[in-house]
């Protein structure tokens, strides 16, 4: 049901009878043409395109979390990202969420839209937890008890620890 929720997702930034994406500054003039892959050119104005990473994000909803070992099953929530990024667009981003969270270029928190990434201090040390972000406040991450998961930026626990955003494909 969550799969079926991110296209949903996707399909109605694209889709929306605003003709722009909720929570602004969602597009862009020169229509993704920084992209690091040579890729179809995303939907409308996107930097990068809902559908095309929504169906990438699609494919790991519900796989396991791991934790920081090699040769474990599953993803903790940089390799997550890193996985996603690899996929959809054959970009390398750094392993690490520290490092993650000195990538690209830094973004309002209402200025996200989809695939913008988002950043979390869960141990008092700086950014220690990544997702992406996919619309209407939410995000999709790798919780330890639940694995790849659909969070609400909203939720307490997660708008009490955000951090930032930052913004990879442009």
């Amino acid at each position: 049901m969550k799969r079926v929720f991110v296209l949903m997702i996707a399909f109605a930034l694209l889709a929306g009878c605003q003709g722009t994406p909720r929570y602004g500054g969602g597009l862009h003039s020169d229509e993704g043409s920084r992209r690091s892959s040579a890729k179809e050119k995303p939907a409308a104005n996107y930097a990068v395109d809902p559908i095309a990473l929504g169906e990438i994000i699609d494919r790991y909803l519900g796989r396991p979390y791991a934790g920081k070992g090699e040769g474990q099953k599953g993803y903790d929530c940089s390799e997550f990202v890193v996985a996603v990024y690899e996929e959809y667009a054959s970009i390398h981003l750094p392993r690490t969420t520290e490092n993650l969270f000195k990538t690209g270029r830094r973004v309002e928190p209402g200025d996200l839209y989809f695939g913008d990434l988002v950043f979390f201090d869960t141990g008092g040390k700086g950014a220690s937890h990544v997702g992406i972000y996919i619309g209407f406040d939410e995000f999709v991450h790798a919780s330890t008890s639940n694995g790849i998961i659909i969070s609400s930026l909203n939720d307490k626990y997660y708008r009490k620890r955000f951090i930032g955003a930052r913004r990879v494909l442009e």
